[in-house]
């Protein structure tokens, strides 16, 4: 009994030491963040352990029916992001749709919050003083800490669209090397915005096909100065290969950048100078899988047709809402079989969804977002035209007897749109003086006149358009973005 005793203490005092080794090595990694974010990394981050999921099996007690036939995410990682200043509007509907199956996920915003017990992480808690002190773009963050009240009442003693766009782009990278900490372990990480869509059957179909070892940073590609990042209101995907080489491998990267991220403009595009400089992995084109739209806006055509669709940008609730339900009932069985679930959903689905139903020829004080070729008259000195307009618009000696007129009427302006092939029109819209195309339809929006009375009308081809749709069938060749894995290059 005595030689037990002794073992049994020789146990303790190992496991001991082992746990408060762990915590030193915890405390020094997160070095000045928040009391807040301190206590959920060690309640949950640091042996990674993973929330359960809504419970898909319908025997258990905990089944939510809207989690039926829901994909296996457990080895990709949603970070979203927000501020303080719109997260009660926007946080609870994607918790109660995109979020609500998702076994595990994390949520940074300006401020340290809570909702409906879920926690919002501060992703700014560990920006260096000295980039704080006496600069402007934190105003915001100042001011919200010390509100005793609601954000909102708050928010009314500042411009909170304009300041939250100032301290946006001091998150991107905090919330990088913040989630890694948390959350080591996984194979993907993408990163949204609040008011992005997730399809998760699609991007879980997608991510499969890909090695998350190597160093991948896939989104939809901007341009800033000549430099390529992807856009942060599509959502970007970071596998575990690059995650590990950018944060793991530079402890701090966070406070690396914080003095230079006050003289640019936007928290994606420094994220990816990031990327590039410190991991050498720049990002790479896979639009319009992700994509910066959404259905209402979605430019139909051939570049958005059998092509799986994995992020929509700039919904509201409603749309959110919306999409959901769709998505649930499309994996629902029908006539006692589930869908093929090895079939994506694809940009022409929601076309058939959204825009087929509502399609018609013209409608007035409606914006249909052509844009791709406009014609006016420059000479015409009542017009006050911009130059890029006139860029914009086509050469009179590359034009058709039908397209010199188009500026003339909304009739003129359809006339022209129908004598050119498909490829150059498929919609038009049209305002005084000016008739502008698209090589692309789009559902768009109303929209009111302008200060001076003048109205917009928008027209579909829809001769054309339902042609097109015949002629590409049912989408036997599924176009998945192409990924370079080898070199890291951007196609």
């Amino acid at each position: 009994m005595r030689s037990l005793s002794r073992r049994s203490l020789i146990l303790l005092a190992a496991t001991s030491l082992s746990l408060f080794l762990l915590l030193i090595a915890s405390s020094q990694r997160m070095d000045g963040w928040s009391a807040f974010d301190q206590a959920y990394f060690h309640r949950d981050g640091a042996k990674n352990n993973k929330p359960k999921a809504n419970s898909t099996d319908p025997t258990r007690p905990d089944h939510d029916r809207h989690c039926e036939n829901f994909p296996d995410t457990g080895n990709i990682l949603l970070v979203m992001k927000t501020g303080a200043s719109e997260s009660y509007a926007r946080i609870p509907t994607q918790l109660l749709t995109i979020l609500k199956c998702v076994p595990d996920f994390l949520i940074f915003s300006d401020m340290d919050q809570e909702i409906a017990g879920y926690r919002i992480h501060d992703s700014l808690s560990t920006v260096l003083e000295s980039a704080k002190a006496g600069n402007s773009d934190f105003d915001l963050y100042r001011r919200q800490k010390a509100c005793i009240v609601n954000q909102e009442d708050c928010n009314k003693l500042g411009n909170p669209a304009k300041e939250g766009w100032n301290l946006d782009k001091y998150k991107n990278i905090h919330m990088a090397e913040k989630t890694y900490h948390m959350r080591p372990d996984y194979d993907w990480y993408v990163f949204v915005d609040a008011d992005s869509y997730v399809l998760w059957p699609n991007l879980v179909m997608w991510l499969k096909q890909l090695n998350p070892m190597k160093k991948l940073y896939l989104g939809s590609v901007a341009l800033l100065g000549g430099f390529n990042f992807g856009h942060g209101g599509s959502g970007y995907v970071v596998s575990q290969g690059a995650m590990a080489d950018f944060v793991g491998k530079h402890p701090g990267i966070g406070n690396q950048w914080d003095i230079k991220v006050k003289s640019e403009c936007c928290g994606d595009y420094v994220f990816a100078r990031a990327m590039k400089e410190v991991a050498g992995t720049p990002v790479q084109q896979v639009w319009p899988t992700i994509n910066g739209e959404k259905y209402a806006t979605l430019p139909f055509g051939f570049s958005h047709w059998c092509h799986p669709i994995v992020t929509m940008h700039h919904l509201n609730s409603e749309e959110i809402n919306d999409f959901w339900a769709w998505e649930r009932d499309l994996a629902k069985p029908h006539n006692g079989s589930l869908p093929d679930s090895s079939k994506p959903l694809l940009i022409k689905d929601i076309y058939h969804r959204y825009l087929e139903p509502r399609l018609q020829e013209s409608r007035i004080d409606w914006d249909n977002r052509a844009n791709d070729r406009y014609y006016l008259d420059a000479t015409d000195e009542t017009q006050s035209w911009e130059d890029w307009q006139k860029d914009k618009t086509k050469k009179a000696e590359d034009m058709n007897e039908l397209e010199k007129k188009a500026h003339l009427s909304f009739k003129d302006c359809a006339a022209a749109c129908e004598s050119l092939a498909a490829e150059e029109c498929f919609s038009y819209r049209y305002m005084p003086g000016i008739c502008m195309t698209a090589k692309a339809f789009t559902l768009g929006k109303p929209i009111k006149k302008d200060d001076d009375g003048n109205r917009m009308m928008s027209g579909w081809d829809v001769k054309k358009i339902n042609k097109f749709v015949a002629e590409q069938g049912e989408c036997t060749e599924i176009h998945w973005p192409k990924v370079n894995d080898k070199d890291n290059g951007l196609w």
